[in-house]
């Protein structure tokens, strides 16, 4: 530990440029001052920790409930990503305080841990931070792991660090772990067996505010193709795949949502180079979007295949969207986006991400389209067996699933509730997750 805290030093000196130059964060000045450590923090009885958006999302239910169980209670929900930031505004206003983490360092963790002085920690997906344990250890703080997982990548690199991986683990009071293999994997690091459970998935047990979907999508005439969470290589695979399909189906509409927000300006060249009629999210803000007569457009033009400037909403007050693509270039809303997709493809799995939350469309049984590359998702394996999505290579196997699940509704609409099932069948995981932590209230 005194090496580690030694070699962060330098690392922190190294990183600090980037800090002070990263772009995202509204109040910058508040977002420096809690990476430091230095903000000032009132006394708190639980402290959560979700890194970005997936677990703040996850973790969402398990948050609602741990508010209502416990009201009396002073909850701090803290992220790394700024994106991770704004999504826990928008969906956990009851949190008492939401903060960005401070780096691992002991001179920053050391100022957090005395002045918020958490009597309990939780940090969701095994988030490790050896620092921060320890600082708090010494404060008497409780520390829990919920929703852990170890895949195959992680488990090799603590391995060989698991002399030192197993005093971080003394640190931690249990550990709640996704699957049986998880489980394991955390025993073999270095995890006192006795500290170790099962408590499955906080993804399984997802909800959403509202009965449906945004507002907007009452403008999207036509099915749609969702491509969710694309990363770079990916949305040029979904674009030729999109081409070909709207030659036989050319009412369906794309909604593309680009991972990452720094991509938006990226992915929407991508579009306007291929002549594609689009529209951003963003500029659906302006309740001008819509035409108000015949006589006038939208103004926001989008491009069309003869390269000349058309309105993306039709004439005559009707407000349907003419554009074939819908850059979703907004954060918070795809989770609903799904309940209106015909069809929705996950990405980060056509290229070795290791995919994204299958358990989002699932929730709202539409039939699921994803790559090879779900490592992060092992029960993806078990949508493939139970006929609750189909897994695509390239662009000629997303082109032919589509085509097939939009000619054939019955089959499309007993994959989407078979999506539903495994998803019912598997729920659960908040309610272990709140019972343990009432057992350590009692104790801390």
């Amino acid at each position: 530990m005194l090496l580690y805290n030694l070699l962060s030093v330098p690392a922190f000196l190294i990183y600090l440029p980037f800090l002070l130059l990263k772009r995202g964060p509204e109040s910058r000045l508040a977002f420096l001052r809690e990476r430091l450590g230095v903000s000032s923090c009132k006394k708190t009885d639980i402290w959560v920790h979700a890194v970005s958006v997936g677990e703040v999302i996850a973790c969402m239910p398990f948050l609602k409930m741990l508010k209502k169980e416990f009201p009396e209670k002073r909850i701090v929900l803290s992220t790394t990503t700024y994106t991770g930031q704004k999504v826990a505004r928008e969906r956990f206003p009851e949190a008492d305080r939401i903060m960005y983490i401070p780096l691992d360092i002991w001179f920053c963790v050391r100022r957090a841990a005395a002045s918020l002085n958490p009597r309990i920690f939780i940090t969701i997906e095994t988030e490790l931070w050896p620092a921060l344990f320890y600082a708090l250890k010494r404060k008497g703080c409780r520390i829990i792991i919920l929703n852990g997982r170890i895949s195959n990548r992680s488990f090799k690199g603590y391995k060989r660090l698991s002399s030192f991986m197993k005093k971080v683990l003394a640190c931690v009071d249990f550990l709640y772990m996704q699957g049986k293999s998880d489980a394991e994997r955390i025993r073999s690091i270095g995890a006192d067996k006795f500290k170790v459970g099962v408590m499955g998935n906080f993804k399984f047990d997802i909800s959403f505010d509202g009965s449906g979907h945004p507002d907007w999508l009452e403008d999207v005439k036509g099915r749609i193709l969702l491509a969710a969470s694309t990363h770079k290589g990916e949305e040029e695979i979904i674009l030729n795949a999109y081409e070909s399909i709207r030659q036989d189906y050319p009412d369906l509409k794309l909604i593309l949502a680009p991972r990452h927000p720094e991509r938006f300006s990226e992915v929407e060249e991508l579009i306007r180079k291929r002549g594609l009629g689009y529209i951003k999210r963003s500029m659906m803000q302006n309740t001008e979007y819509r035409t108000q007569s015949t006589d006038e457009i939208s103004p926001n033009p989008s491009f069309s295949k003869r390269g000349t400037i058309n309105p993306p909403f039709e004439k005559g007050g009707q407000g349907g969207i003419l554009a074939d693509i819908i850059l979703l270039d907004t954060i918070g809303e795809l989770s609903r986006v799904f309940s209106k997709a015909d069809v929705a493809f996950v990405g980060g799995s056509l290229v070795p991400v290791g995919g994204h939350n299958i358990l989002e469309p699932a929730y709202w049984a539409r039939p699921i389209i994803f790559g090879p590359h779900m490592e992060n998702f092992p029960f993806a394996e078990d949508f493939l067996n139970s006929s609750a999505a189909v897994q695509v290579g390239d662009a000629n196997e997303i082109i032919t699933t589509v085509k097939d699940l939009l000619k054939d509704n019955d089959k499309a609409a007993r994959m989407g509730q078979n999506a539903k099932a495994i998803l019912e069948n598997n729920s659960g995981a908040v309610k272990k997750a709140i019972e343990l932590v009432r057992g350590f209230i009692g104790t801390a």
